[in-house]
This record gives structure tokens, C-alpha cells and sequence, in this order.
């Protein structure tokens, strides 16, 4: 039996109380009592939602194949609609021999599987995967981030701003359309996971005077992780490099800026690696849903749109066609394929087109809009097939936010940007009062939180950039993270700001 909507927040809940309690003084409990307590409760949402059946995961959409098949594993059914899309599949099969793979797919997530499959080996089976030791995994990480990060802040806000900030984040990001990824063979859990880890060292590094070298280090491994656990990632090396140049400042010593220096090669080579060896067959299906499922999709003059890249215009006839057809106009890898279109269309060139097509970018801009507040994919589901749950079928446990987020904001481009021109507002006041005050620490919070808004808005370029609108809004998952940490950033601010300002001075 699933919980009501009254049941799903008692955690929140349970904060809120003791913030009331507190401001009237009924009870004193210390910051890190807050945090440890908003541990336990995240703890219990994922215990409850990724190892107590039913179970609650992600379906697969088609993307398993390449990430299982590189790690030695295999379904267990030979149903189509048994693997993908309508049910959560927690077994697969651990091969006993030797395979070869003609599609190779670099990741970071093959190296999280690599280590559960050992765990598994191990204490459960040598034959049979269970999908809960990744998960475990996941939620080990993503525990140890959270804790990290509202630690952190325990030592700078008050009691009542920080009951609020871990009632808001145990409530946004312990939300099912986040936490049922951990469930999952997807790349986007790692990418969330490590995002919040990588943020959880760099603040911890900015709370010592003299950071550790092991600290940067173990920076460095979960910053290549992250960078490396989904495609779309490897732009934001960009960011991370003028970061890292940040870091490199905090001390003086030699010995500090050569392995800045050594780990900052590390992340960029890794995220080179990640691009370049991209296979063949993955590169021409990102290509082909970039001009199937993005250039042609809504155009006015297709065999216009379609010269200007470079193409023969009779490929228009590929308008609204996947690579995924089951029955297609053209073979998507035929030799004409090859030698005419894939060969003729580069990224540059799409670039290009959108560049010199403002009406286009903006049409695009909004389309990615439109899909920016969906967490929870509507053609997946989330149940088990063995618990008699209908195809397709999504739970409703612990789904608030998820829920309201999508109907909540405008879905178009022009909200967006007022959003983050409210968010960089905010960071330019926070800043200047740093600067005055020469408060290094409030600078780099400032200067984090402003990465993480740039991260966020990059994935709307990459998105149709990469295959059009095709799975648009699980693509823009990163996104969405980001959206919600500025969202938490901007109201623990003006609730920080009201609580000083009004409160305490009334006191």
C-alpha cells in the first residue's frame, strides 16, 4: 500500500517543528544535531524508495544496453516490452565468458558498475546482478555530499536558516523523480551524485586556510567522475578549469599549485578522452536526431535549412524518423548514410546554422523550455513487473516537488532568464558585501554558486545541439539540478535576509 501525501513529508515536517520549537525557545539543539537528523530522515526516504519493495526505479528507455554490455551483463528476458520503458528491471544476468562489444562506450559509470558487480559477486551472487548494490553505491555518495554541503553551511547561517535550508533540500532533492535514477543504469545519477559531492569538497576547501593536498585530490578523482559519466558533461570543462584557477590561489606553496596543475591535466584529458572515443555508431545517432529531431523539426523550408549544413536536400524525406525505427525510410548506417550524411554533417555545422538562423535558436530555446521543469519522464516507468503493477505504471510516493515543479513555473525561455538574472543579481550583492568586507570564504560560495548557474544554463545549447528533442527532458536533468540549487540558494537568501533583518533586530 503506498503512503498518502499527507505521510510523504513527515520528515520536512519533523524540521519545521523543531524551527518552530527553536524560535520560541522551547528546545536547543546544535547545528550539527540539524544536519545529522536531516541525514537520517533522507536516509529513511531512500531506504523506504530504493531497497524495500515494491521497489521504485527507472525503466529503461533503450540506453542500458550500451553501459550493461559493456560491464558483463545481460537481460534476462527476451521481451521487448519486458526490458524497456513500461517496467523497472532490478536482476540481470552476469555473463561467464568472455564478450566482445563492436560498440564500445567510454564512461565513468563503467567503473560504478565494475565496483558493484564486484560487491555482488561477493555478497549476493556470481550470477545474477542485483541492481540495489549500484544504488547502494549512489546513495552512499550522494549522503556523504549532502552531509558535507549542509555542514558547511551549519558554521554560516543561523539555526532557523539552516532548519529551513535542509527541510527545502531533503524536500526538492530527496524527491522521487531525482532519488528513483539511483535505481538505474542511466548516466544521469552519477552526473547528480558527483555534481553534489564535487560541490561538497570545493565548499569544504574554501572553509579551510590552508586546504589539504588529499582534499584536492579526492576533489580531482569525483570532479573526473562527474565530467566523465555522461557526454553532455565534457563541455563543462571549461568551467571547471577557471575553478580550478580559483583553487590554485589558496596557498602559496609549490608543491600545492604542481598537483592543482597534475590534477587539473587529469580532469581535462579525461574529458578529451570521454569526447574523442565516442564510437562511431553513437556519434551518427546523435547527428541524426540533431538534423531529424532538431533542424528539421518545425522548419518552414526544410530543403533550405538542409543545404545550409551541407546536405543533399533530398535527406528531408528523414523529417520526424529516429534511429530507432523499427521500420525506416532509409537505413540509418546504409552506405549512403555514411558516405553522403554523416560525413557531410559535423557539429560545427549545426552550430554554424543556429547561429546564423537567431529566429531557429530561439524557436529551439523555447522547445527545450517547455520540457526544462519535467524530473520524471512520462514514458517510464517505475514498478517491477513481479509486483502485478500495470505497464508504465509511476509511484506517487514522496513526489511533491516533482509534481508541483512542472506546473508551477512559465515553461518558456524569457522566465528563464529572469530567473537568472534575479539569481546573479543576488550573487553580485552577496559578492560586493564580500569584497568589502574581504571575506575570501563568502567570495568563493559566490563564485561557486555562479558556476553552477552556468552549468545549468549550458545544457540548453547542448541539448537539441546533441539530438534535437529527442529525450529533451531527460536530457536536461542537469539542468534541472542546477535550477534547484539556485532556487534554494535564492530562498535561503531572502529568508536570511528577513530573519536578520526583521527578527533578530526586533530582539
Amino acid at each position: 500500500m503506498q503512503p498518502t501525501n499527507n505521510q510523504l513529508n513527515t520528515g520536512c515536517y519533523f524540521l519545521i517543528k523543531y524551527g518552530e520549537a527553536f524560535m520560541n525557545k522551547k528546545i536547543n539543539i546544535s547545528e550539527r544535531t540539524i544536519v545529522i537528523i536531516s541525514c537520517i530522515i533522507l536516509s529513511f526516504i531512500a531506504l523506504r524508495v530504493l531497497f524495500i519493495k515494491p521497489l521504485i526505479g527507472m525503466a529503461d528507455n533503450g540506453d542500458f544496453f550500451r553501459e550493461i554490455n559493456n560491464a558483463g551483463l545481460y537481460y534476462l528476458s527476451d521481451n521487448y516490452k519486458d526490458r524497456h520503458f513500461g517496467y523497472f528491471n532490478r536482476l540481470y544476468g552476469i555473463r561467464q565468458y568472455l564478450y566482445e562489444s563492436n560498440d564500445v562506450f567510454i564512461s565513468s559509470l563503467f567503473i560504478l558498475i565494475k565496483i558493484a558487480l564486484f560487491i555482488n559477486k561477493i555478497f549476493i551472487s556470481g550470477k545474477i546482478f542485483d541492481l540495489r548494490v549500484l544504488a547502494i553505491l549512489y546513495f552512499s555518495f550522494f549522503i556523504l555530499a549532502f552531509f558535507m554541503i549542509m555542514n558547511f553551511f551549519s558554521k554560516i547561517v543561523k539555526k532557523p536558516v539552516l532548519l529551513v535550508m535542509v527541510s527545502l533540500t531533503i524536500f526538492i532533492f530527496g524527491d522521487i523523480g531525482y532519488l528513483a535514477y539511483f535505481n538505474s543504469f542511466y548516466g544521469e545519477p552519477a552526473s547528480y551524485v558527483f555534481f553534489f559531492l564535487m560541490l561538497g569538497i570545493v565548499f569544504k576547501i574554501s572553509d579551510e586556510n590552508s586546504p589539504r593536498l588529499k582534499l584536492f585530490i579526492f576533489y580531482t578523482i569525483v570532479s573526473t567522475i562527474f565530467i566523465t559519466a555522461k557526454q553532455q558533461n565534457t563541455p563543462t570543462i571549461i568551467l571547471l578549469l577557471i575553478l580550478n584557477t580559483r583553487i590554485l590561489t589558496l596557498r602559496k606553496s609549490k608543491l600545492w599549485k604542481l598537483i592543482v596543475a597534475a590534477g587539473t591535466a587529469v580532469i581535462v584529458v579525461a574529458s578529451i578522452c570521454t569526447y574523442a572515443l565516442i564510437t562511431q555508431n553513437i556519434s551518427h545517432i546523435n547527428k541524426y536526431h540533431a538534423y531529424t529531431r532538431g533542424i528539421l523539426s518545425e522548419s518552414s523550408d526544410q530543403e533550405k535549412d538542409t543545404e545550409a549544413l551541407g546536405l543533399n536536400k533530398k535527406f528531408t524525406i528523414l523529417n520526424g524518423t529516429t534511429y530507432y525505427d523499427k521500420y525506416f525510410i532509409e537505413n540509418p548506417e546504409s552506405k549512403r548514410m555514411n558516405e553522403e550524411f554523416y560525413k557531410n554533417l559535423s557539429y560545427f555545422s549545426i552550430i554554424k546554422y543556429y547561429l546564423t538562423h537567431i529566429d531557429k535558436l530561439s524557436g529551439k530555446l523555447n522547445m527545450a523550455a517547455k520540457n526544462s521543469f519535467i524530473i520524471r519522464p512520462d514514458a517510464i516507468g517505475n514498478y517491477e513487473k513481479a509486483y502485478g503493477n500495470k505497464y508504465g505504471g509511476k509511484t506517487y510516493f514522496f513526489t511533491a516537488w516533482s509534481s508541483i515543479k512542472c506546473r508551477l513555473f512559465p515553461r518558456n525561455f524569457k522566465f528563464i532568464l529572469f530567473f537568472y538574472a534575479s539569481f546573479y543579481g543576488m550573487l553580485m550583492k552577496a559578492y560586493i558585501e564580500g569584497f568589502i568586507k574581504k571575506d575570501l570564504r563568502l567570495k568563493m560560495i559566490i563564485e561557486i554558486l555562479a558556476i553552477v548557474g552556468v552549468i545549468g544554463i549550458m545544457q540548453f545549447g547542448i541539448s537539441f545541439l546533441g539530438a534535437g528533442d529527442a529525450d529533451i527532458s531527460k536530457h536536461l536533468f542537469l539542468f534541472n539540478v542546477c535550477f534547484d540549487c539556485m532556487l534554494i540558494s535564492q530562498v535561503i537568501f531572502i529568508f536570511s535576509y528577513i530573519y536578520q533583518r526583521f527578527i533578530l533586530k526586533k530582539r
